[in-house]
């Protein structure tokens, strides 16, 4: 499966040319040959948000998760146990391109440490800071790292408080991306 994925992935990845934390980095339209798996019937409402990106533009998690799963990265800039997993993440975002948004959710650091964050980490995908912390309370998050995975319908399917290693965080995509119908 995780072969015909990465097929489907190759042919339909693009680079944005955008600058990290930009809305032009939000995935287009889930490729046709793409399917999910329902999520667990015991699995809860996501909280949905939308959330002021870095570069301009937002993201409504309402309105994406109708369309494909999205791995929610809740991320501190001080935090040391963030930067040292955020390299997997990447990977695994970058695997995933056009098939799962990932969205990066920093809490109440300041736009220009989470830029500066976003540049020295790499990171290619949406992200938006919660200066009031609302998300941050609707996820529960306590402290960084957090990472929640949020079906394809908006439910809650999983949350690794302290974070998640990148094969793990694939293997759990990987269940709930379906292999494309060619």
């Amino acid at each position: 499966m995780a072969l015909a994925i990465a097929a489907v992935l190759a042919a339909c990845s693009s680079p944005s040319g955008e600058g990290p934390g930009r809305a032009a980095s939000v995935p287009g339209p889930v490729p046709d040959e793409v399917t999910f798996a329902p999520p667990p019937a015991n699995a809860p409402p996501a909280p949905s948000f939308e959330l002021p990106l870095l570069g301009g533009g937002s993201v409504d998690t309402a309105d994406e998760s109708e369309q494909r799963p999205i791995v929610l990265v809740f991320f501190e800039t001080r935090c040391e146990q963030c930067r040292a997993q955020q390299r997997e993440i990447n990977e695994v975002a970058e695997e995933f391109g056009d098939i799962v948004l990932f969205l990066g959710v920093a809490g109440r650091s300041e736009p220009d440490d989470v830029r500066a964050y976003v540049t020295e980490n790499e990171i290619t995908y949406p992200v938006g800071a919660d200066g009031d912390g609302d998300i941050w309370l609707q996820y529960a998050v306590e402290e960084p790292p957090l990472v929640a995975l949020v079906s394809q319908g908006g439910r809650l399917v999983r949350g690794w408080p302290a974070g998640v290693a990148g094969p793990a965080l694939r293997d759990q995509i990987d269940q709930m991306v379906l292999a494309p119908t060619l």
